[in-house]
């Protein structure tokens, strides 16, 4: 049974889905964006011999949203405190989308506090980055909402609307890399949380805020120098290989830029929201990495 948890970290109150055996192995799982820890259920419940945790991150409904915090530094900051007041000793940690840029980031600033990372359909943000400059796999093109979302009120008043809502709705299913697979129910429960553009806004923040490190020389200098640290526990990508935002092979030059190995599970058919369109195969990919000993 699902149980919900408030957690408080880093001066904030999360709420957290925690399901599993208490003594399992711990697993931290980060959602992305539009999503919230509601979106991780069918994975949760698809989950066997592990002690699971989901925080709806800073700035989601159910959690604390300040008017500031939304960089990179701070978020992961925020991952590193929920760690320790949750107990967690070592846990996996299992990201997707926004929460996977975080999960990159996160190991390669506290890579001892976990013992490996999961990242599903994000590429490494300095991949993202450099794809974006160079066009390669026309990237810009492929994520379009980058740059509206740094319109200051704007991109939340006009996605809370009747349309806008509708609009959420569209880019998760059709993201999918077969029809029908989704769970609409869930879908309408994670747009319905953004009742309002204050709702909504603080999450188009983290795209705001990490335009604006980039942008600004010494917040980008400290980004890349965190890079530059190596990541010292085994990491997987796991990649739904229909996902039209994020081209798997643009995905695969993460490998270079993690600073490390990385295994490679790439899934047929399947779109950029795994967790919702295939948890059982998600499940199973985080069990294998979890759970499985390697020969």
């Amino acid at each position: 049974m699902v149980e919900h948890l408030r957690v408080a970290a880093n001066g904030l109150d999360f709420h957290v889905l925690a399901d599993g055996p208490r003594d399992a192995p711990p697993v931290l799982l980060l959602h992305g964006f539009p999503e919230g820890a509601a979106g991780w259920r069918p994975t949760m419940a698809a989950l066997d011999g592990l002690r699971v945790y989901a925080p709806d991150l800073r700035g989601y409904p159910c959690s604390d949203r300040p008017r500031r915090g939304y960089d990179v530094f701070t978020l992961t900051d925020d991952v590193r405190l929920l760690i320790e007041a949750l107990g967690l000793d070592r846990p996996a940690l299992v990201a997707h989308d926004w929460g996977g840029a975080l999960g990159w980031i996160f190991a390669h600033r506290f890579g001892p506090m976990i013992s490996r990372l999961v990242v599903v359909n994000c590429t490494h943000p300095r991949t993202l980055v450099r794809a974006a400059l160079t066009f390669r796999e026309l990237q810009p093109l492929r994520i379009p909402w980058v740059l509206p979302f740094q319109v200051p009120f704007v991109p939340e008043f006009l996605l809370t609307t009747r349309l806008g809502r509708a609009g959420l709705r569209l880019s998760f299913t059709l993201r999918e890399g077969s029809r029908g697979r989704m769970d609409r129910a869930l879908v309408d429960e994670l747009v319905g949380r953004f009742r309002s553009a204050a709702d909504l806004g603080p999450p188009i923040d983290y795209y705001r805020a990490i335009l604006a490190t980039l942008v600004f020389p010494l917040s980008r200098a400290r980004l890349y120098a965190t890079y530059d640290r190596p990541i010292p526990v085994p990491v997987t990508l796991v990649w739904g290989l229909e996902d039209e935002a994020l081209p798997s092979a643009v995905a695969r030059d993460s490998f270079r830029d993690a600073g490390c190995d990385v295994e490679w599970r790439p899934l047929e058919g399947i779109g950029h929201f795994v967790d919702l369109e295939a948890p059982s195969l998600l499940a199973a990919e985080i069990e294998r990495a979890v759970l499985v000993k390697p020969a």
